[in-house]
């Protein structure tokens, strides 16, 4: 049986839905992936995928170019539409065979941000994707993201992580959703205290923040690993300080602990680490979240007046627990 797993984006979307690609594996599917260029990065070379399709999203930007792209497509017995989006829901139509589609809760997230109480039964991805196989009859239990690192990347990498280094991940897509970057100082502070080595990833776009924090004691890697790169650094660490973030996932996918920080979007969403992975810090304000994906014209931001002490706190505490 040949299995079409459709999820463009964003990265740390995609890291998830490893936490059910082996139980299809598993079940005997050979399986193909189909995304967004760069993402499938991730997911090449790993044992669960047999194949990755990656098509330039400027190509699915009109009917036209999906209807194309549906025509280029292999054959394929099942599909399962881990994104349901727009242009998910019509590439569907246009294929002749059958989807299951993971249950987004879209409208959920929306009540949350409208009717704060939403929040207090927390959504996890992991979960949503496992119903879409579980249409199909496949069984997934325990659904975490996984990800494989081989050992010559490993040691590639190695030689820019030090011992007992401590992962800082200060990005994400919006500046609403960045934790401030003093009080990630003071973390990198709290932490060379502790005797750790923070290290600093990102892209080129957090090449300034990597800076900052160089000036306070940590190494900045920022800009300077790919994304598998990332990962085998993550990998190699005691464990990671994020924002919410695809750092987080590319944590919980290496079996890192991961404390993860949220502002205006909240941990009920569904992209919080389970409690065997990790701590999802939230202020729980009563104006929280006020975004669904953390883009927010809020100035005052007291969501994140979460202090640094609590936040190094936590992250040694999850080591100990280990």
């Amino acid at each position: 049986m040949r299995a079409l797993i459709v999820r463009f984006s964003s990265l740390g979307d995609v890291i998830l839905t490893t936490s059910v690609l082996p139980s299809l594996k598993e079940a005997g599917f050979e399986v193909s992936f189909l995304t967004f260029k760069p993402f499938g990065e991730v997911l090449r070379g790993q044992p669960f995928v047999d194949r990755v399709i990656e098509v330039e999203r400027q190509k699915l930007k009109t009917f036209s170019g999906i209807r194309q792209f549906a025509r280029e497509l292999p054959p394929f017995d099942v599909g399962f539409d881990l994104h349901d989006v727009l242009r998910t829901k019509v590439l569907r139509k246009l294929l002749p065979f059958s989807f299951h589609v993971y249950p987004k809760k879209a409208v959920l997230r929306r009540l949350m941000v409208l009717f704060k109480p939403f929040k207090a039964k927390w959504l996890y991805v992991p979960e949503l994707y496992a119903e879409a196989l579980r249409k199909a009859g496949v069984e997934v239990e325990n659904p975490r993201p996984c990800l494989f690192i081989d050992e010559p990347l490993k040691r590639r990498v190695s030689r820019f992580v030090p011992e007992n280094a401590v992962v800082v991940a200060p990005g994400a897509r919006w500046k609403t959703k960045r934790y401030p970057i003093e009080r990630f100082g003071r973390v990198v502070e709290l932490l060379r205290k502790e005797g750790f080595n923070p290290v600093v990833l990102g892209g080129k776009e957090e090449e300034e923040a990597g800076r900052f924090l160089e000036s306070r004691g940590a190494l900045s890697l920022c800009g300077k690993l790919s994304v598998m790169e990332s990962v085998a650094a993550i990998s190699l660490s005691l464990g990671v300080i994020s924002n919410d973030s695809a750092v987080v996932h590319m944590a919980r996918a290496v079996k890192r602990p991961v404390v993860a920080i949220f502002g205006p979007t909240h941990p009920a969403f569904g992209f919080a680490p389970y409690l065997d992975e990790g701590v999802a810090l939230t202020k729980n304000l009563p104006c929280s979240p006020c975004s669904l994906h953390g883009k927010t014209k809020c100035r005052e931001q007291k969501c994140f007046e979460i202090e640094p002490e609590t936040v190094v706190e936590k992250f040694l505490s999850l080591i100990e627990s280990r």
